[in-house]
């Protein structure tokens, strides 16, 4: 949470309220809709694969039952029903007529016992075939070119299965309904069976009731009394087995096809289902409806309670916080509307109260400061001028160190041409007070024409940021007003008195790194403390060739310069920059004692901090710091 602590409190509100409510209950209600979806759908599938299950187990029954009643017929008595078919074939008319007798009556072992046998037909190699029960209208020529008789010719004495569906009535033998499923049982006996090798094949015709329940579950399909879709049987090969005329839709988008296969001896049938996904679904969308619809109701309520609390209690929050800043930035003539709960007006209305007498108070303490001998800004001149100790100032004015402070280093550069005096700064350092958060925390001091002092009273825990941005409007109000660069470099943080010497020679010490940032920059100092006072050591030492270069001194400027080159030849790239930046901050701070800027020299400022850290390695450091160092010297 601690991620939310510096937003506004609006926008807190909004951001917690959508994470951690808003958010888990549209990915709940998301998550729990597709499983739902799922579920159902699978639930749906299932029951149509269940009615397929029935399907299939009843066309396995009968291909199951049938194929063993056809092997009984041919088998039983020593193969007396193959003989029978032979004497029917060779015999005279007499013979033949007490051979089909007997035939008959061997036939109704499979016939009887199962209604729907249609025929047996009996199909000899001299192209004769005749039949029990019913004659099928189908050629010898046409019957020997399906796939099922020649499965049985390669595999004798083994049923092999076909299928015939009837188009119309009468359509495969007399009697015959529309739409019928007939199951095809053949049989090519071998020599042990047959000895004559009369007989080519024996076929069993029996219509199957699968075809009437697949043609039911098609009708009250289509009339919207199931949701099992469009029912039809196939081959491996995708061919039909079974269909209706109801049939009117093949594997296409906004269908699901759901398959059962039924293993036969010669071939693989599936059972399909063809059902438009929208009414498999159909159920599960109107629940959907039913939830997505509490979900409303229930965000609804939620919006409705966000806004009550928004209007309620963080508006008027946000209000007196707004309040506070302003009292915190100096501005007085503040009163809030009460509004909100009960207990928030009250708030407001202790507020109202609290800036009046805040105001009144300051009103006299003003009075009491333009009574008093001298201003806080004239005690902090005195004391960075050395013209009055710390101690005296507390001894004096007591409430100058009641508070932390910082002291901030103020560089100014001025365009040329510009004439700089004391009244100048002077103007300067007033227009700050335009700002509310310079004129209650802030006095300055002047020093010299390219400097100031400025004493920033700390009051509250979150001052850095807020310091900052006052530096930044005063940065902005300088370039606005007067067409200059403001430079700032923030020191350490004091808490009494007896710091603030210290302060002034530490912002004395470090503050020339502020040349390494280029223009507007705001530099930290106890920030970057470490890295400061390893680069004022340094400057230190390149302060000699600062000083023969700014006096043209070529004689003793070739030397200090052969001992830079030492530096950077046998360091490392942190040592050759830490050289760089040493000589940088010693050349501008020589030039800068008489006036001269690096902008004056360069033109412009640059972030030599930047600059040389794209410098890809020490030899190009060399390299640039001779063309800085002889661009100086042509100055």
């Amino acid at each position: 949470m601690k991620r939310h602590d510096k937003l506004p409190l609006k926008k807190a509100y909004y951001r917690i309220f959508t994470g951690m409510i808003v958010i888990p209950l549209v990915l709940v209600l998301v998550l729990s809709l597709v499983i739902l979806g799922m579920q159902y759908r699978e639930q749906a599938i299932e029951n149509i694969r269940g009615v397929q299950k029935g399907v299939a187990a009843e066309l396995q029954s009968d291909v199951d039952f049938m194929s063993m009643r056809l092997s009984q017929l041919i088998n039983v008595n020593d193969n007396m029903v193959i003989q029978y078919a032979v004497a029917m074939n060779e015999a005279d008319q007499d013979a033949r007529y007490d051979a089909q007798k007997k035939l008959d009556q061997a036939g109704n072992m499979v016939i009887e016992p199962v209604k729907d046998v249609v025929s047996i037909g009996f199909y000899m190699k001299n192209g004769n075939a005749f039949f029990l029960k019913s004659s099928i209208k189908r050629t010898i020529e046409e019957t020997r070119a399906k796939q099922w008789y020649q499965d049985a010719l390669q595999n004798l004495n083994s049923v092999k299965i076909g299928s015939y569906q009837t188009r119309k009535a009468s359509d495969l033998y007399l009697g015959g309904s529309r739409d019928q499923l007939v199951l095809i049982y053949a049989l090519s006996p071998n020599s042990m069976i047959d000895r004559s090798q009369s007989v080519e094949m024996v076929v069993l015709y029996q219509t199957s009731d699968a075809g009437n329940a697949i043609r039911n579950y098609n009708r009250n399909y289509i009339r919207g009394n199931n949701k099992l879709g469009i029912m039809q049987i196939v081959g491996e090969n995708g061919e039909a087995i079974y269909k209706t005329e109801e049939i009117a839709v093949k594997a296409a988008r906004g269908y699901t096809c759901v398959r059962t296969p039924i293993e036969l001896e010669n071939a693989t049938w599936y059972i399909e289902s063809y059902i438009r996904t929208a009414e498999l679904m159909q159920d599960f969308v109107k629940i959907a409806l039913v939830i997505l619809l509490v979900a409303v109701l229930i965000f609804t309520l939620a919006g409705y309670f966000a806004g009550y609390f928004i209007r309620q209690i963080v508006n008027p929050i946000g209000e007196l916080s707004d309040g506070l800043k302003q009292i915190e930035d100096g501005k007085m003539d503040i009163h809030i509307a009460p509004q909100g709960q009960a207990e928030i007006r009250g708030v407001i209305h202790h507020f109202n109260a609290m800036a009046r007498s805040l105001k009144s108070l300051i009103a006299d303490y003003e009075e009491q400061v333009r009574k008093t001998e001298k201003t806080n800004g004239e005690y902090f001149t005195a004391m960075i001028r050395e013209e009055m100790s710390p101690e005296q100032v507390a001894g004096e004015h007591p409430e100058f160190f009641s508070d932390s402070y910082v002291l901030v280093g103020l560089y100014f550069e001025w365009e040329p041409g510009v004439k700089v005096d004391a009244e100048l700064i002077r103007q300067v350092l007033s227009g700050f007070e335009r700002n509310p958060r310079y004129t209650l925390h802030c006095v300055a001091c002047p020093e010299g024409l390219t400097k100031a002092f400025l004493y920033y009273r700390i009051t509250e825990n979150d001052e850095g940021q807020r310091m900052l941005s006052m530096l930044k409007e005063l940065q902005s109000y300088v370039k606005t007003e007067y067409n200059a660069e403001m430079e700032c470099c923030i020191g350490r943080k004091c808490e009494n008195m007896d710091a603030f010497e210290e302060a002034v020679k530490f912002l004395g010490e470090y503050a020339g790194i502020r040349y390494l940032y280029g223009e507007g920059a705001i530099v930290d100092l106890e920030e970057k403390r470490a890295e400061a006072e390893t680069l004022r050591n340094a400057a230190k030492a390149y302060g000699r060739l600062a000083d023969t270069l700014y006096g043209a001194d070529a004689k003793n400027f070739t030397a200090e310069k052969e001992k830079l080159y030492e530096k950077l030849n046998t360091g490392d790239r942190q040592e050759a920059e830490e050289a760089v930046f040493a000589v940088i901050i010693a050349i501008a701070s020589r030039f800068g004692t008489d006036g001269i800027t690096l902008s004056e020299i360069f033109s412009q400022r640059y972030n030599y901090k930047e600059k040389v850290g794209r410098l890809e390695d020490v030899r190009s450091m060399k390299m640039w710091i001779t063309n800085y160092i002889n661009w100086v010297m042509d100055y």
